[in-house]
């Protein structure tokens, strides 16, 4: 059996065994959350009861937030960013996490062989300016930032109680921290009493443990919650993925797109892969890993993860192709095109708004989908909540999507996308795709159609935004906002 496809299974089969085996009464709760880490936080217990379910989710916001103090290089007052404004030559106390995401940095940058490097700052501030003056950077100062960038930026005692400044380059720990926080927080929650399994997921970055299994699907190249009959899935248990890509956020200069991914070693913006998802034993190293094959050329990607021993990645290529490593569990195989394309692509855009003075909250449960003439549910598109979940228990709430649920069942089995590694976005911003087929994968015939967004807050307010259209042709259209939908765009076209 090939070197990871045994771990796999074994995992596979070790949840299976410890969902119907170890935690006779438990179920499955879930809860979202906005404006976490400056994204969107989806979190599933596994637990014996609805107390011991929010139990854990106070746990892993309690413990984001302490982490988020050490590594964020957005709040001045965290530890690294007091680190990163230590003079040169100073020698400093740090706590025992950021000494061990420090080591992890070096390891990863030698690796990598410059690839991955926290000290790349500079070289994004630069290109940052460069697109508020409207102008590439030059010559000299693009030098200038790479040699800034390039470090040693510390050196950490051999305890790791201590580091020195040796360069004054900002720095950032955004390709890693997330990836040690999720793994940090499912191994809180693991200890918690009642609680037989979690998933966390973190803007799109996923870790699962204990006795739980989950389906995860891997967004388009858009960076949308898709329904392309193309997009991987996998079952994920006891392991991460992470999901890096440019699809999001992108720098405009003189009418030109670049990417928002920067070469350390040189400088510029790379696009080799315009989407980069990696599966591994634990979230830190999805997390680096999708970084650094979002830089590095197909080739040296895919050898440096056929290195590891507990990593696969898919590769999207800039036509839209992917390529997967050797042991990538199930579909895609080494090379797949995309398939026959539909002539139909609809694509919406929503933000659920924030609460006046909340820095994070609850999400709202939301249901995206497609109804006929009738009123009959031909496609969910997305569904903010867990299928079955027994509590809280607000999907019900979501009065009209239930109601066509029943009807669907009586016909078919209901496809819902339940989790969805894409890159980080800004919290509370989706976007929703659909390539005109139904759960069979068919083309709907022409006809009169309505999309719904619907919205229930959990003690809070109920809502329905609609819009209907004649599939087949052309339209775009801003919906009507309300108070838990702030902003909705639906642009549909037929090639």
């Amino acid at each position: 059996m090939n070197r990871s496809v045994g771990r796999i299974a074994a995992s596979l089969l070790a949840s299976t065994l410890l969902l119907f085996g170890s935690v006779g009464r438990a179920e499955d709760f879930a809860f979202f959350h906005e404006h976490v880490l400056g994204t969107s936080l989806e979190l599933r217990v596994r637990a014996e009861s609805f107390p011991a379910a929010q139990r854990a989710e106070q746990a892993a916001l309690a413990e984001i937030n302490r982490l988020s103090a050490i590594y964020s290089h957005y709040d001045a007052s965290s530890e690294l960013s007091k680190f990163a404004r230590t003079p040169q030559g100073q020698r400093v106390e740090i706590s025992p996490e950021l000494a061990k995401v420090l080591r992890l940095c070096e390891q990863w940058s030698q690796r990598s062989e410059g690839a991955f490097n926290p000290g790349v700052e500079p070289l994004a501030k630069l290109w940052r300016d460069a697109a508020q003056r409207a102008e590439l950077p030059g010559a000299n100062e693009l030098a200038s930032s790479v040699r800034a960038a390039r470090g040693p930026h510390w050196q950490l005692s051999d305890d790791g109680a201590y580091a020195v400044r040796v360069s004054d380059a900002g720095l950032t720990l955004n390709a890693i921290a997330k990836g040690v926080i999720l793994d940090r927080v499912a191994a809180t929650l693991q200890k918690l009493p009642q609680v037989g399994g979690v998933l966390i997921n973190i803007g799109g970055d996923i870790r699962v443990a204990g006795a739980l299994t989950a389906k995860v699907l891997v967004a388009d190249s858009r960076g949308a919650i898709g329904n392309s009959r193309n997009s991987p899935t996998l079952k994920l248990a006891h392991g991460a993925v992470a999901t890096s890509g440019d699809a999001e956020r992108y720098l405009e200069i003189g009418g030109r797109r670049y990417s928002h991914i920067l070469d350390p070693r040189s400088g510029q913006p790379v696009s080799h892969h315009p989407r980069v998802t990696v599966l591994a034993g634990d979230a830190a190293t999805a997390d680096v890993l999708a970084t650094i094959c979002s830089v590095l050329p197909t080739d040296e990607s895919l050898e440096l993860v056929e290195s590891l021993a507990d990593a696969e990645c898919i590769l999207t290529l800039p036509d839209g192709r992917m390529i997967a490593s050797s042991n990538w569990p199930g579909e895609p195989p080494q090379y797949v095109s995309v398939g026959e394309k539909s002539p139909h692509e609809l694509l919406l855009q929503f933000e659920i708004a924030r609460p006046a003075g909340a820095r994070q909250y609850r999400r709202p449960y939301v249901a995206v989908w497609i109804e006929d003439k009738d009123g009959f549910p031909v496609k969910t598109l997305s569904l903010f909540l867990m299928k079955n979940n027994p509590g809280p228990r607000w999907h019900r709430d979501l009065r009209r999507w239930y109601r066509g649920e029943q009807l669907r069942r009586a016909v078919e089995e209901l496809d819902v996308i339940e989790t969805v590694s894409n890159p980080t976005r800004n919290p509370g911003k989706y976007k929703v795709a659909w390539d005109g087929r139904d759960n069979a994968g068919k083309l709907l015939p022409p006809g009169e159609y309505t999309l719904l967004i619907e919205s229930a807050r959990e003690h809070g307010a109920y809502r329905l935004i609609k819009t209907d259209f004649t599939f087949g042709k052309s339209f775009t259209a801003d919906l009507k906002s309300n108070e838990e939908i702030s902003s909705a765009k639906v642009e549909y076209t037929v090639k």
